[in-house]
């Protein structure tokens, strides 16, 4: 009878500890649903690292390493890999384009050459970035300063027309628009530059005798081809 009793009693303890429990699980599972959600906070920021090489284009003091924003904005250039546009699209999120960011300033990178401005307005307003910013821009044939304006007014140290642009205002016969884009840059007070993805594009640069502060792309290839190399 003792057993019984005990076994009873133990049952029914156990049944009164169970509903506590319950009762007390739900009302904490309710109060953390009723606590506002706090978003996480932006890393802390470590101090940029010291020790990277630097050089200077005009008077703007650049880090010999610096960032693309290619990754960000899918162009990865990678012919019949036909899924990694989408792939790079998935890995750049937001956050992970603020923290690639921080990191590279972290690690003494200062620089960044990109179209876009969206995500380094963030990025400076957020993190309190200091990321210099080299433009690529798109001036056309019938419109060549709107694009320009847009790099100014966002913060840009300096502009560049981008590569395709370059190949095709020189294979056009336009390379005096080349020389009004790039003056047009310098008169905003920003380092100017011309790309190119043709080695033409350097050498009609030089003969027209445009006062570029950098002309990106094929650089070596073009001193190469002077020296009789290739």
């Amino acid at each position: 009878m003792s057993k019984n009793l005990n076994r009873r009693e133990f049952c029914k303890k156990s049944l009164i500890t169970s509903a506590a429990v319950t009762s007390a699980c739900g009302l904490g599972e309710k109060t953390l649903l009723a606590a506002p959600v706090n978003s996480a906070a932006a890393p802390t920021r470590k101090d940029s690292a010291t020790g990277l090489a630097m050089g200077k284009i005009g008077k703007v003091k650049i880090s010999r390493l610096i960032i693309g924003g290619n990754q960000f904005s899918g162009w990865s250039h990678s012919r019949d890999l036909k899924y990694l546009r989408e792939l790079f699209m998935a890995y750049s999120t937001d956050e992970k384009i603020m923290e690639t960011l921080q990191m590279a300033e972290e690690n003494g990178i200062n620089t960044i050459i990109t179209a876009s401005s969206g995500y380094l307005n963030k990025y400076w307003k957020e993190r309190g970035g200091q990321i210099q910013w080299i433009a690529q821009v798109h001036p056309k044939s019938n419109d060549l300063t709107s694009d320009i304006k847009r790099a100014i007014d966002n913060g840009a140290v300096g502009a560049y027309v981008q590569g395709g642009v370059g190949d095709s205002f020189v294979k056009n016969g336009r390379v005096d628009l080349l020389g009004k884009a790039v003056e047009f840059i310098k008169e905003n007070g920003l380092i100017a530059g011309i790309g190119g993805h043709s080695v033409e594009v350097p050498i009609a640069v030089e003969k027209a005798q445009i006062d570029v502060d950098s002309s990106r792309e094929l650089l070596v290839r073009y001193a190469e081809r002077r020296q009789g190399r290739i």
